[in-house]
């Protein structure tokens, strides 16, 4: 059996997404050191096979180092953004008024294209253009977007490691995959990429 649960964390109101394949678990963006990811995974007994992070911004990363120190799991990305966990500035966790936010866990590379976390295996696919290494988790019929996509927008390119031509770039190629993809994004609301193509300004 195979299920996505979703919480709201932190002052951004980020989504962190439990993939659950039986029992196994994989946290994606623990957004806070929040015990509501503990909770729902100690409810259904579950057994955390590691952590994705979707790219590298303050906002998805802030509660990495409690879930390692809790589960003792390992931490994965695409390369291209790990410089960003251990530099407020490149994590724009600096000037937030937050504190400045880094990860000292250890974080292991994912390259795009198929990968395997513990049961868990998927796509990784690169969507530039928010971050030089933000990615689309393909798993199963889920994209797990991060903040290339959302409901009705797409993610800013003004940000260190932002670049509106590799947006447009990324935007073009995700036009292309499969519409029956349900999309879990970063922040707000979940849709599909049918919906996207249909209603999104930035996709149409």
């Amino acid at each position: 059996m195979t299920k996505i649960d979703s919480l709201i964390l932190g002052p951004y109101a980020t989504n962190c997404y439990l993939l659950w394949k039986d029992r196994h678990v994989l946290i994606v963006d623990p957004a806070s050191k929040s015990n509501k990811i503990h909770q729902l995974i100690t409810m259904f007994d579950g057994i955390v096979d590691g952590i994705y992070l979707t790219h590298g911004h303050f906002d998805h990363i802030a509660g990495v180092d409690v879930m390692v120190e809790h589960y003792h799991c390992p931490v994965y990305m695409n390369e291209l953004d790990i410089p960003l966990l251990t530099n407020p500035y490149l994590n724009v966790s600096a000037g937030s008024g937050l504190g400045n936010v880094v990860v000292d866990s250890e974080v292991k590379a994912l390259a795009p294209n198929e990968n395997t976390i513990g049961a868990f295996s998927f796509t990784l696919v690169d969507a530039p253009g928010h971050s030089e290494g933000s990615c689309l988790m393909l798993w199963e019929n889920h994209m797990i977007c991060g903040d290339v996509i959302f409901k009705g927008s797409i993610g800013r390119t003004d940000l260190v490691g932002g670049s509106n031509i590799k947006m447009m770039q990324s935007l073009q190629m995700i036009r292309s995959l499969d519409p029956d993809y349900i999309i879990y994004p970063g922040h707000g609301e979940q849709t599909t990429l049918l919906e996207e193509l249909k209603t999104n300004p930035y996709l149409m």
